[in-house]
């Protein structure tokens, strides 16, 4: 559920608008399918590493231990600035959603920051309960908003029968950047696969969080396995009805100059108003609002942990690996124990004075400071402006963690692969613990491994590296031109900084660390795979538990 609650928000509600005007509705659905099945192969990668290892430190823990320190000091620092950026982007989410009501949008971002910081002081219990009922209501949203949507289209409005009217009219976008034809429509669908990352980022959740998960072994991969369901349901399900009712060309879609500003830009608001249907549209930014409070929690838990995983591998200052606990242990002297304690300790902590309240404070108020960059939008005069590079920014540095966390599941691979031909017939006892260890691994390993990471990872990389390539064709392109704030070019220079400066910055950091500290690529004779015995498995568990959990369960979700 902490995974549904971080994918969905405003990337699905507000972003995909974005994607419908510069892919078209055919280019925003292939856009988002593409993505999807580059997710997919990333959390069934990482859900069998996490599954095996849930208490290493998450992936920077997993890259330090199977393929260089120097890629978990960079591949942490990216996702914990990933997760950062995320967050004041969320909160400009929900001034932008504000403004359709309501033009003064300073007084609700402090809001939402302060809410947000203060759900994640609390112990996880009481951040996970929350997080619960909000997915909850999230989920119920998206699936009525689907059935609502298609209802419509199939003529249960003023509009009559719509069907593919949209698609046939204008499948892809007319222009992109000012380019027309099919490189201005190839360009288009192209920047919907940079869209969609940013939606989609989130969905790896569970292996982060999974040192505070219950039976991590098992409850992670089922999260991360059935995550295509919540891919095919809301993301490309939300995608295909809106742009089964929206055409590309509405002025009202994007967060651009073009449309309204606010969160009338969405493209399910939009959808409800043609239709007609005047209560909806309201329902909906709620909605949004809910979806960008819930997200923008979800990034300092995650920011959080990423910050504490880093501090505690010696990747960061150590205050912040600090674990801030209340009540502290007591400590009782050995004179009050009595005479027959024969332990020659000094003092004794009782269990009765177990902490209840366990939780890394500093990581959570670092992380949380970051949310403070939402205000410069306001000193800007426009939050879409920066909601917008924002999303760029934030999309680079996923797709880089992403392939960082795909490289480490190939690498954790061949390590596998290489100790199961070093011990196969080897009968003694270290060799059958070893063979015992790799049976374990496997029990979560996907049928496609390792090609599916290699697609993801290939797929990855060529976005990183191309995701830019429309200012090189645009035309007139012209940074002293660009420098003005009412010059068309501007949005060109704009593209290409957030797309290609991120880049250089991470291997910097890698390589950085790895001329500092002299580290090696870890190689696969010296991989370690073990993690010795794991508790009983009660069936019982499987059980859903409360209205919700069965509700859930009978929509394939949980």
């Amino acid at each position: 559920m902490i995974s549904i609650g971080g994918v969905i928000g405003t990337g699905l509600f507000v972003g995909s608008a974005d994607a419908i005007r510069n892919g078209g509705p055919v280019g925003a659905i292939l856009g988002y399918s593409i993505v999807g099945t580059v997710v997919y192969c990333l959390c069934v990668s990482v859900g069998e590493m996490i599954a095996f290892l849930p208490n290493v430190g998450g992936v920077v823990g997993l890259a330090d231990l199977y393929v260089d320190p120097a890629l978990g000091f960079s591949l942490g620092w990216a996702a914990w600035y990933n997760w950062s950026v995320t967050l004041p982007t969320e909160i400009t989410a929900a001034a932008v959603v504000i403004g359709y009501w309501k033009d003064d949008i300073a007084k609700s971002r402090y809001e939402r920051l302060v809410i947000a910081t203060t759900i994640n002081c609390f112990p996880s219990r009481v951040y996970g309960q929350m997080e619960y009922t909000l997915s909850c209501l999230k989920v119920l949203t998206i699936v009525c908003v689907i059935i609502l949507g298609l209802l419509i289209d199939l003529g249960a409005s003023k509009q009559g029968v719509i069907g593919f009217r949209n698609w046939k009219e204008q499948p892809f976008t007319d222009k992109y950047l000012g380019i027309g034809g099919p490189k201005g429509q190839f360009l288009g669908f192209w920047a919907v696969i940079m869209q969609a990352s940013f939606s989609f980022f989130g969905s790896e959740v569970p292996g982060i969080a999974a040192g505070e998960v219950v039976d991590a072994t098992r409850n992670v991969p089922r999260a991360l396995r059935k995550v295509w369901i919540r891919i095919t349901l809301f993301y490309v399900g939300g995608v295909l009805v809106s742009g089964l009712l929206v055409p590309a060309s509405d002025p009202n879609l994007g967060l651009g100059d073009e449309g309204d500003k606010t969160g009338r830009s969405s493209p399910f608001v939009i959808a409800f108003s043609r239709a007609g249907w005047t209560v909806l549209p309201d329902m909906i930014n709620a909605a949004i609002l809910l979806s960008a409070w819930s997200a923008a929690a979800s990034d300092i838990y995650i920011s959080s942990r990423f910050l504490f995983f880093l501090a505690r591998r010696g990747h960061a200052p150590t205050f912040l690996a600090h674990l801030f606990r209340y009540p502290r242990a007591r400590a009782v002297p050995q004179s009050d124990r009595g005479s027959d304690d024969d332990s020659d300790d000094s003092e004794q902590v009782l269990p009765s004075s177990q902490p209840t309240y366990v939780m890394p404070l500093a990581s959570v108020l670092v992380s949380a400071s970051v949310g403070l960059l939402t205000f410069l939008s306001y000193g800007a005069g426009s939050a879409n402006t920066v909601f917008n590079w924002l999303v760029n920014v934030a999309s680079v540095a996923s797709l880089q963690s992403w392939a960082g966390m795909l490289f480490t599941y190939i690498r954790w691979h061949q390590g596998t692969v290489f100790h199961e031909k070093k011990w196969e017939k080897d009968e003694s006892e270290e060799g059958r613990e070893a063979m015992a260890q790799i049976a374990k691994i496997k029990e979560n390993r996907n049928w496609g491994q390792p090609y599916l990471a290699w697609y993801a990872l290939i797929l990855c990389m060529v976005v990183l590296f191309t995701n830019g390539w429309a200012v090189f064709v645009h035309n007139n392109w012209r940074i002293a031109n660009a420098l003005g704030q009412k010059s068309p070019d501007s949005n060109a220079v704009s593209q290409f900084l957030s797309a290609y400066i991120p880049l250089p910055f991470f291997l910097l950091l890698t390589y950085g660390y790895k001329l500092i500290k002299q580290t090696e690529m870890i190689p696969l004779e010296k991989m370690s795979f073990y993690r010795g015995d794991l508790p009983p498995h009660n069936p019982a568990d499987d059980e859903p538990q409360g209205p919700l959990e069965r509700l859930l369960a009978w929509l394939l979700l949980i």
